[in-house]
């Protein structure tokens, strides 16, 4: 057997039982120590990839799975859950624009609006009080100040009605709240001193400094409120 076929035939199995192979084994002691330690080095490999399988391999398997798989779910929850809230809040804003957009072309039918939008905040037997000197704090950005209560006061808070900055006061009614609106003029909503529908009356009032709308139920005597809220705001030049 020549070198050539000596080291294919060795390097293709290391342990080969060739009669030609061991012949040239026998007859070259170079080719036999070449041979002892391509098979020690044979041993090694073999010693190296014989690692015992875990016990727990398989459990552990199964468990990385289940948590990939629920890490997926998890992902999948958390964009359905943000595309919810996305759908949830442009559709907020379309109600919104819906009921306080231009699409109201006069204080009157903009005031039913925002009484309607927020009808189930307030309560005719809500205890809440607000205080003269509290309202006043918020009148001073209209300019006005009102000398007197003309009534129970539930809330006084600021509001945008149709975008402008305006004071949304809530008194206590005969039998439901009054809500009085203080709204700075411009010429965007025009103007109407009166309105109803098959719920709601209202009445508005021109200032120098801002128009003043009173809306509430058929029971309530509105040019009452009116004249009460006439003579008790007094506004700075």
């Amino acid at each position: 057997m020549d070198d050539l076929q000596f080291r294919r035939t060795i390097y293709a199995d290391p342990k080969s039982q060739d009669e030609a192979l061991l012949a040239a084994l026998q007859a070259d002691p170079t080719k036999k120590q070449f041979a002892q330690e391509l098979n020690q080095l044979d041993d090694k490999i073999a010693q190296a990839l014989n690692i015992p399988v875990p016990d727990d391999l398989s459990d552990k398997l199964i468990l990385r799975q289940t948590l990939a798989s629920h890490q997926v779910q998890k992902r999948k929850k958390r964009f359905h859950l943000a595309l919810a809230a996305s759908v949830a809040i442009t559709a907020g804003l379309l109600v919104n624009f819906t009921l306080f957009s231009s699409a109201h072309s006069n204080l009157g039918d903009y005031a039913l609006a925002h009484v309607y939008h927020e009808q189930g905040d307030f309560s005719n037997s809500d205890t809440a009080r607000v205080d003269l000197t509290s309202l006043n704090k918020k009148m001073a950005a209209f300019n006005g100040n009102f000398t007197s209560s003309v009534g129970q006061l539930l809330s006084a808070d600021y509001c945008r009605f149709d975008g402008m900055k305006s004071l949304h006061l809530v008194f206590q009614g005969k039998t439901s709240p009054v809500t009085v609106f203080v709204v700075p003029k411009n010429d965007q909503l025009s103007f109407s001193d009166s309105f109803s529908d098959n719920k709601l009356v209202g009445q508005s009032a021109a200032f120098d400094k801002a128009n003043v709308i009173v809306v509430g139920d058929k029971n309530e005597p509105l040019s009452t409120w009116q004249e009460k809220l006439g003579n008790n705001i007094s506004w700075s030049i």
